[in-house]
Order: C-alpha cells, then sequence, then structure tokens
C-alpha cells in the first residue's frame, strides 16, 4: 500500500521505554526536557514522529496496529518494545504462552506482517545475549553470525530475542540492530549499565563483579547515529553497535571508579563460574559484539570501551556545573 499522507511518518514502537525514550529526546534535538512529548515532527531527521504509549497502542493487538496504520502509514516503523529484564524472564522459562515471548516474538511478528503489507520499513532492536558466549562459541561475535539455535545455551530472555530475530527472516525491508550493555549519561543512572554501577558503589551497595566475563559495552550516542543512517537510507541487514574492545565488568568498575571517585582497590571480583553452579543460563561468558563491518558501511567510529567511560564521565561532570 502507497501512503496517503504527504508528510512522511515514523511510528515508534515502545517509546517510553530504556531507549526508546532516549530517541525521542535525540529525534527532537533534546537532552533531557519534554521527554514526554508524544507527537512532533522532528527536524533532524525531517519526519513527523508518532510514538503511542502501550495504553494507546499494544503490539500483541492486531486490530490496534491495523487502525493505526490506517491512519498513519508509516514510512519506518522502529521498535524498542521487549521485555528486557533477564532475572524476571528465566521464571518464564519455557512458557510460549508468558509475557515475555509474547512480546519479544510474537509481537514482532505482527509488527512485522504489518510492515510488509504498507511497505514500511522496520528497524528492530535485538541484543548480545542472543549469542551463547559459551566457552565452545565464543565472542565477540560479527554481524553474519546467526543467533544460537539451541535453546539450553540461552537465557529466556535470550532465546525470545533470538526466536524475535528468526521471525524477521523473510522480511526483505528489515534492519536488527544489536546492542548490548547500553550506557549515556542521560539514562537512569539504575538501568544504565556504567550508571548502575557508579549508583551502587556510591551507596555502598556494588556487589562482586565478575573478572572473568568478556563483554563489549553500547553507547547511545553511537546507537543512534547508526539508527539516524538507517533512517535516511533504508538500509536492510543486521547492524552492532559495540565498543571496539572487550572489558570484564570487574575491569570496568575498576576504571570508572577509580577515574571518578580517585579511590583503587575497592572493587570486589567474582568468578562468573562460580554463578553458573545456579544459574547456568543466565549470563554469557565470552560475549559481546564486533561492529567492524557496521562502522565500515555506515561510517560509524569505533570507541574503546575506556573511551567510552571517559565520555560517560566528562558528560557526568559538565552535567554538575
Amino acid at each position: 500500500m502507497k501512503s496517503k499522507s504527504k508528510v512522511k511518518n515514523i511510528l515508534i514502537l515502545g517509546g517510553s521505554g530504556f531507549i526508546g525514550s532516549n530517541f525521542l529526546r535525540f529525534a527532537h534535538g533534546l537532552e533531557q526536557d519534554n521527554q514526554n512529548k508524544r507527537d512532533f515532527l522532528s527536524k533532524k531527521l525531517q519526519y513527523r514522529i508518532i510514538a503511542p504509549s502501550h495504553e494507546q497502542l499494544d503490539i500483541l493487538n492486531v486490530n490496534q496496529l491495523s487502525n493505526i496504520f490506517k491512519d498513519l502509514f508509516p514510512e519506518i516503523v522502529i521498535n524498542f518494545a521487549a521485555h528486557r529484564d533477564a532475572n524476571s524472564a528465566e521464571l518464564q522459562r519455557g512458557n510460549v504462552d508468558g509475557s515475555v515471548w509474547k512480546t519479544n516474538v510474537k509481537g514482532v511478528g505482527n509488527i512485522s506482517k504489518i510492515c510488509q503489507e504498507y511497505g514500511s520499513f522496520f528497524i528492530h532492536i535485538s541484543t548480545d545475549m542472543v549469542f551463547s558466549g559459551s566457552q565452545n562459541n565464543p565472542g565477540p561475535y560479527d554481524e553474519k553470525t546467526k543467533p544460537e539455535i539451541k535453546l539450553e545455551n540461552l537465557s529466556w530472555y535470550g532465546w525470545t530475542k533470538a526466536e524475535g530475530e528468526r521471525v524477521l527472516e523473510d522480511n526483505k525491508k528489515t534492519a536488527i540492530i544489536r546492542v548490548g550493555n547500553v550506557t549515556n549519561i542521560l539514562y537512569d543512572p539504575k538501568l544504565d549499565y556504567v550508571g548502575k554501577i557508579l549508583y551502587l558503589f556510591d551507596r555502598n551497595k556494588l556487589y562482586s563483579l565478575f573478572s572473568d566475563q568478556y563483554l563489549t559495552l553500547t553507547y547511545v550516542p553511537s546507537m543512534f547515529e547508526v539508527m539516524e543512517t538507517l533512517i535516511r537510507k533504508k538500509i536492510n541487514g543486521v547492524f552492532h553497535v559495540a565498543s571496539r574492545n572487550v572489558f570484564s565488568p570487574y575491569e570496568l568498575a575498576k576504571y570508572l571508579i577509580e577515574k571518578i571517585r580517585g579511590k583503587t582497590d575497592v572493587v570486589r571480583k567474582m568468578s562468573i563460574n562460580d554463578y553458573f553452579k545456579f544459574s547456568p543460563h543466565r549470563y554469557p561468558q565470552y560475549g559481546g559484539l564486533l561492529a567492524k563491518e557496521t562502522a565500515k558501511q555506515l561510517r560509524v567510529e569505533l570507541l574503546d570501551w575506556e573511551r567510552i567511560v571517559d565520555l560517560y564521565i566528562a558528560k557526568m561532570s559538565s552535567s554538575l556545573h
């Protein structure tokens, strides 16, 4: 179907969530103000961006999706909606009638189907946890690596996100963006990867961190730079947003606390192998993403994780003055 509107629309799903709300501020050229504004014309992207609340649009409600597509004929749809909390997701392990499966798999299928019907370009946010990060299949993983195909090798959150990606395999107008351990100074510190470490440390609540787990860091401004290019050019494929190098949580916390609080030898460490005795699928050990092809194709600069933490600290310092 062709759009009946002269205005180019972007439909945002999950705009009130962790990453979605920050994208709305980015698209509107804002920092922290007016984050609840739901309907505006983005001067930066030259699109009218519509971000209905969950109450206004439930991706599991096919009739609601149909009605909003009939009204908007969106040229681009961006899906931030997901059940992200891996701990609570694990409580639903194996339950295809649960909210995690419905949101991360069934909802994605609903969106993809109607996007194909209307010819909308679909940008879907996924995760590094679609890979096992095991010793037998270690990361970091490049953009061409297929998600894990064995449930026993993933958390339930990771499995449902992997299944969500597989739902999109027959949609030729789709970009999947994988991220992991997301950080940005504008986030709620309890949700932000770097910010949470500092938040807990300042309250004497920082627990022992893994010294033998290896991950990459996603810097939100880099993610939005990728998204802006995909919006402009509508490039199909899988794209990664990740630091150039891997870190261990213990290593990152030590670096952060010494830099911003001037304290050394205050972060405790533990082995992830001790954790695996109780929860073998919750975390990847050798995880992370390689983003070289994304950086080359979209001309995005790759940053070391140390540089990302430095930028976080600099932004935090400037926000206090």
